[in-house]
């Protein structure tokens, strides 16, 4: 059923709008959470260390987290499962990044410059990483 407002003048009815629902919160709080949920499923012995020196503070988490990764693949220490995994959740941030500029923040200023500085951890994310990852990671090298 409509509730119905008398438009100005008295002529007519027109219905009564909802107020429309606009998110200025730029938190990326539920979507880094389920990043977060990722990371610990994947990399539980990572994200435990992780979470005992650096506390709640996600930057330096995924800081950690492109340091990790970099250095796994440069010293070909881990499966080439174990590697998807982390170039898949570089790729989810990169998604979760199209609308929260902190986790874009987060992403280049973290993993992705550990990676850079890494040859072969570059090169493999020249092939693995999604085109808005690689775009990141352009936007690096200039």
């Amino acid at each position: 059923m409509r509730t119905a407002a008398t438009v100005r003048g008295g002529r007519g009815v027109a219905p009564k709008m909802k107020p429309r629902k606009v998110s200025t919160d730029s938190d990326p709080g539920p979507r880094l959470q389920r990043l977060n949920a990722y990371l610990e499923r994947n990399f539980p012995d990572f994200f435990a260390e992780a979470r005992f020196q650096v506390g709640n503070d996600d930057y330096f988490l995924y800081a950690r987290f492109g340091e990790y990764l970099a250095r796994t693949i440069e010293q070909n220490r881990a499966s080439g499962r174990t590697i998807s995994r982390g170039f898949t959740l570089l790729n989810r941030m990169a998604q979760a990044s199209a609308r929260h500029p902190a986790i874009r923040q987060m992403l280049v200023s973290g993993p992705l410059e550990y990676i850079l500085d890494a040859p072969k951890a570059r090169e493999l994310a020249r092939k693995r990483l999604s085109p808005e990852a690689q775009g990141y990671l352009e936007s690096l090298c200039e």
